[in-house]
């Protein structure tokens, strides 16, 4: 038996601590335990939260207007998703309004452009446009959209990803968010596909987005993504489009937030069923992780608020990883595991409801050990991580 710290300052035989020493040992794993169990008050408050700022996001408009609306998409080498995602957008309906689907060819080196040509030929109001090399010295998908942007006619303007697939509903409900206020519109996109991967990342995407769409309930922009999105496009010109917002490897949060923080048009993050986007699952854990990375370096921007929220689901996931190495009582873990899990589903459960999606919950359990380990060792990766690539693209 070893002799602890203490004693061997006193010069006590191993086996022959005092009681002094014994009750500093109590007194320590006490404290850690209290940490333990405040830091657990504080996620479930984090929880409480979100829930009740998604809830708020969620009240859906319901405007009789068709303006114009301009529908873009970025392809680059997705001979494998794009015919799918064209199909999704030929069958788009608005009644009663203008609009043109943009798909432009980012440099291609596969059979995307062939692709996209053969369903422009069989929808007149499709368009492939080819990007010619980098304006306003914008990279990656940012100089691709803007270049669609500068050629597209529409005054709502709806981008989705060309691994994506949207509903017929798709563009009728979005534009019905947009009253006089409204700058911009965002949805919530699920990963499609069965499988555990797929499942597990369907459920990361649910979450995520619910703590984005609870952001907008609380009038605070944490994050958008880029696959379900919208703006007008006088809100886009006011902050100087994707060339004023500066480069970002998450340039569509970027984006989103100007037209939040630097505007007075308003931003909406409703949950609703009729404009759920599904994408593809990254394939494997290196593309995943490749996905982590460049969403984590783009959430460096994030508002100070939520970057102290996101620190204590930080703290959380890790001291549940640390805590079993400390020799402290299973209960106490086990209280915060449940706890956890508890508040988790707690966050989860509306938006899969309303989103029609309650099956997932099936993959919850190995969502949650996903969860433990990407969120301790994502600000790891992001700081020491190198830099980010995005379609065989270093950014």
């Amino acid at each position: 038996m070893n002799a602890c710290s203490c004693c061997r300052r006193t010069g006590e035989r191993p086996g022959e601590e005092r009681p002094y020493c014994i009750n500093h040992h109590r007194r320590r794993r006490t404290d850690v335990i209290t940490a333990f169990l405040i830091l657990l008050v504080l996620y479930l408050a984090k929880i409480w939260w979100f829930a009740a700022g998604s809830k708020r996001a969620t009240a859906l408009l319901s405007v009789d207007r068709r303006p114009p609306v301009s529908v873009i998409v970025a392809a680059r080498n997705e001979e494998r998703n794009i015919d799918a995602c064209l199909m999704g957008l030929a069958a788009l309906r608005y009644e009663g309004g203008e609009m043109e689907i943009l798909v432009v060819d980012d440099q291609s080196t596969d059979e995307t452009a062939d692709i996209i040509t053969a369903w422009c030929e069989r929808v007149p109001h499709m368009r492939l446009l080819q990007t010619r090399g980098t304006v306003h010295n914008l990279r990656g998908k940012a100089n691709a959209i803007t270049q669609a942007i500068e050629e597209s006619t529409g005054e709502i303007i709806l981008t989705t990803d060309a691994d994506c697939v949207v509903p017929p509903t798709w563009v009728e409900d979005t534009v019905a968010q947009y009253d006089e206020q409204t700058g911009c519109v965002c949805g919530f996109t699920l990963i499609r596909g069965e499988g555990v991967f797929a499942g597990m990342q369907a459920l990361d995407w649910a979450y995520l987005l619910t703590i984005a769409s609870a952001g907008v309930g609380w009038d605070k922009s944490l994050s958008a993504v880029g696959n379900n999105m919208s703006f007008r496009r006088k809100a886009y010109e006011d902050v100087g489009g994707y060339q004023g917002v500066g480069f970002s490897v998450t340039e569509d949060f970027v984006l989103f937030k100007a037209i939040s923080y630097e505007t007075d048009w308003i931003v909406r993050y409703p949950v609703h069923a009729s404009t759920l986007v599904w994408s593809e699952p990254c394939g494997d854990l290196r593309a995943l992780y490749q996905q982590k990375k460049r969403w984590g370096r783009g959430g460096l921007d994030i508002h100070p608020i939520g970057f102290a929220i996101m620190s204590v689901g930080f703290l959380m996931n890790a001291a549940i990883i640390v805590l079993p190495f400390l020799g402290l009582p299973l209960w106490s873990w086990l209280i915060g595991v449940a706890g956890k899990f508890i508040g988790d589903a707690y966050l989860l459960r509306r938006p899969l409801r309303v989103l029609g999606q309650r099956r997932l919950f099936r993959y919850f359990f190995i969502f949650e050990i996903y969860y433990l380990i990407y969120v301790t060792v994502l600000p790891f990766v992001v700081l020491l991580g190198g830099r980010v690539v995005w379609k065989d693209r270093k950014l």
